[in-house]
């Protein structure tokens, strides 16, 4: 199971100090973890770009004073937790934001692209990310490494759920056309997928314990019908 409190390697011990320290809500502090936010969407290795206790820290910084909330930091904030391989994590954050701020369209946008992860509606997701229209600007600019993470987030959903899987579906999944095969066996447009305990049907046996009084009961029912 993924920590998402684990202190990642990257994350300095300037910022490490100021989490565990008395001014972790200082809102004098505010620039440094808004700096530190835009290192992490710079960075784009899932394993060490995100750094939840630090962002909630400084949503809780724009919860206690209102006037400071910048409404792209928190789309990033949210953007980033979007793809933590820990499901939690966007639910962490967006339980710190107000409804104005949900209001907003970005944040709103982000809402919907959850609700299309949550219920593994891919091809849904990629198209409502970026919209109709090629020149509009996406939720999810300026994080670097979103759509690999977010690939290897539908492919572990993919291996979880599928023994086998039309090759096609699979690239709509993570919108690539080709390359999408991830290693794995192809056969006529269908690809086999390792079998693990998720997806691996396994039949259950159900026992019932009756005791001899209970079975003497029933045969004298029997008897009377």
């Amino acid at each position: 199971m993924v920590s998402s409190f684990v202190r990642p390697s990257t994350r300095p011990d300037e910022i490490h100090s100021l989490l565990t320290g008395v001014e972790r809500y200082n809102p004098q502090k505010t620039t440094i973890l808004e700096d530190y936010l835009a290192r992490q969407c710079a960075n784009a290795d899932p394993l060490t770009n995100h750094d939840l206790m630090a962002n909630l820290s400084l949503l809780k910084m724009y919860q206690f004073n209102p006037d400071m909330v910048d409404v792209d930091v928190v789309r990033r904030i949210l953007a980033k937790a979007l793809i933590s391989p820990s499901t939690a994590d966007f639910n962490l954050c967006l339980y710190l934001l107000s409804d104005e701020i949900c209001s907003d369209a970005s944040i709103s946008k982000l809402l919907t692209l959850r609700d299309s992860l949550e219920r593994a509606q891919f091809t849904k997701f990629w198209k409502e990310m970026y919209g109709d229209d090629d020149d509009e600007e996406s939720v999810v600019d300026g994080i670097a490494g979103f759509e690999n993470g977010l690939r290897k987030l539908i492919i572990g959903n993919i291996t979880s759920t599928y023994q086998t899987i039309p090759a096609k579906a699979v690239e709509e999944m993570v919108n690539l056309d080709q390359d999408a095969e991830n290693g794995w066996a192809v056969d006529n447009g269908v690809i086999s997928l390792p079998l693990k305990s998720e997806n691996k049907a396994v039949a259950t046996v159900i026992k019932e314990n009756v005791k001899f009084e209970q079975l003497t009961k029933m045969l004298s029912a029997a008897n009377d019908i």
